[in-house]
């Protein structure tokens, strides 16, 4: 199998261990080498199982409640005045986990709320990309409605378009090409 879409299938695993996990998940980090992933989990040798580190978390309850999909939850959770575009120690928001989950009403939600529909991890992975990734269209159209930035490219160069192209999602290659996207 590809080397690449192992890579991208443990960063998704990670961000979804990350969300509905009541163990922390390994440490998910840059890593700057050419042949990897932004935000894929380091090699065995250099993996954390640790806590987060002090004053941090690896979720929060607004990042738990949107990989859930739980609506009312998200919603009771921002009327009390949580941070819609807080960021998880791993420097994921809860947009970015309802995207690649295909929560589309908790996206609609955040995204009305003013989530940041740009906001990247520190390897500069979007929501837009997690969208595109996972094949959901619907995602990737609200995200582009409300502005996300189409030909942003991560740490490795690759836009939400790359990330489509990679597991085939046609659709939401189209999607993307007509908002902008470039090769």
């Amino acid at each position: 199998m590809n080397r690449s879409l192992i890579q991208i299938a443990t960063l998704g695993a990670a961000l979804l261990c990350a969300t509905l996990s009541c163990r922390p998940p390994a440490k998910v980090t840059q890593n700057t080498e050419a042949t990897n992933t932004p935000g894929t989990v380091p090699t065995e040798a250099t993996q954390t199982n640790g806590p987060a580190k002090a004053g941090k978390k690896n979720e929060t309850p607004l990042t738990r409640a949107a990989g859930k999909g739980d609506l009312a939850e998200v919603q009771a959770l921002l009327d009390q005045g949580a941070d819609v575009n807080e960021k998880t120690d791993s420097g994921v928001t809860a947009l970015m986990i309802a995207a690649g989950m295909n929560h589309i009403e908790v996206v609609q939600l955040l995204v009305s709320r003013k989530a940041d529909v740009s906001a990247s991890s520190p390897g500069g992975y979007t929501a837009l990309m997690s969208a595109a990734l996972n094949g959901h269209a619907g995602v990737v159209k609200v995200l582009l409605d409300k502005g996300a930035e189409v030909n942003v490219k991560d740490i490795s160069g690759r836009t939400a378009l790359k990330y489509a192209e990679l597991k085939d999602h046609r659709d939401v290659m189209e999607l993307l090409k007509k908002a902008g996207a470039r090769e």
